[in-house]
């Protein structure tokens, strides 16, 4: 699994909605020693009493027939069912007596903000239930991932449930990447040009960041449960490398996320920073007009006054332009001192 930055194998950045259409589908599929093949769903019950074999059921948009199908053919508990129609829950995992449930969370970015795609996983002794509402870009990676495999890895229940955890987690990172890519956009365009409709984006980056935390810490901790309290239907023994792994890559994505919320807030303040220099400039620019203008009043003002005898005198031709040269000069005087003096 890459990294974010270095990734090779990135298989989602973004989702449009309209490209998925609200679809029913059920999907089964063996794993033997013979290889991989897809089954009728007629035969599930007889083929749930196998031992050897590894069964795998996707189902897509479920309706009343699967409902059905999980209550009376695997016997899920009804809570675990309705958990399956109620999508945009919290990440987690229930131990039953018989199969362990899951409630993943893959990410996209859904134009500026980020989609959570809730993806439900029944985990029993010779098989994997997936449920999702609509056509899941995690479980056609998943696809790709085992036929990659061929035979080189014997595939159990457990190993597909890492491959499914593995890919939810790699789906973050197209996502980060582009998180990291806005911040740097962000940081330029505050340093150039501070504006509102930037710090605008800032806190619709900052929420997105906020979701991905609460769905991270989450899983981190479903991923710690499996390793260290070792649940029924789930071979760790053989796993622990390849969890833990998955473990590491969330503890990355954690500390990514806390990363970019520090720079967030790093950000903020260049641009209340950039915004109080550019109040400074402003204000500061008024004082010297004022202060011209001032100056020219006082002069305007002391010839403006009843007095008899003045100098120039009234009555001089040539008074009143040297009463505008020397408010000229002035003015052009304090000019050059205030810029000297860095005011403007």
């Amino acid at each position: 699994m890459g990294r974010s930055g270095t990734r090779t194998d990135s298989f989602v950045y973004a989702v449009d909605r309209a490209a998925y259409e609200r679809i029913n589908t059920v999907t089964l599929l063996i794993f033997s020693s013979q290889g991989q093949k897809t089954a009728s769903i007629g035969d599930l019950a007889h083929l749930l009493e196998t031992e050897t074999d590894t069964l795998w059921l996707d189902i897509t948009g479920p309706d009343e027939d699967d409902i059905h199908l999980m209550r009376d053919v695997f016997h899920f508990h009804p809570l675990a069912i309705e958990d399956t129609r109620n999508q945009r829950q919290r990440p987690k995992v229930e131990e039953y007596a018989d199969y362990l449930f899951f409630i993943l969370n893959a990410v996209s970015l859904d134009g500026n903000m980020a989609a959570f795609r809730e993806l439900d996983v029944f985990i029993g002794k010779n098989y994997i239930v997936t449920v999702h509402t609509d056509a899941e870009p995690v479980i056609q990676e998943t696809h790709r991932r085992i036929e990659r495999l061929g035979s080189a890895v014997p595939m159990s229940p457990s190993y597909l449930l890492y491959v499914v955890i593995d890919t939810v987690v790699d789906s973050y990172f197209p996502v980060l990447d582009l998180i990291e890519e806005e911040l740097e956009r962000m940081g330029d365009d505050i340093l150039r040009n501070p504006r509102q409709e930037t710090l605008n984006d800032l806190f619709e980056l900052k929420q997105i960041l906020i979701d991905l935390w609460r769905v991270i810490w989450p899983q981190r901790e479903i991923l710690n449960n499996l390793v260290h309290q070792k649940p029924s239907f789930i071979d760790v023994e053989s796993l622990q490398h390849h969890l833990r792994d998955v473990t590491d890559h969330l503890m990355w994505i954690a500390d990514m996320i806390t990363t970019f919320r520090d720079a967030l807030t790093s950000i903020a303040e260049v641009y209340m920073s950039a915004v109080s220099n550019r109040l400074n400039k402003v204000v500061n620019r008024l004082t010297v007009f004022t202060v011209v203008i001032g100056i020219s009043g006082v002069l305007t003002g002391f010839y403006g006054m009843n007095f008899e005898h003045t100098w120039p005198p009234f009555s001089s031709p040539w008074g009143v332009p040297f009463v505008l040269v020397l408010m000229g000069v002035i003015a052009g005087t304090l000019l050059y001192v205030l810029r000297k003096l860095n005011w403007y």
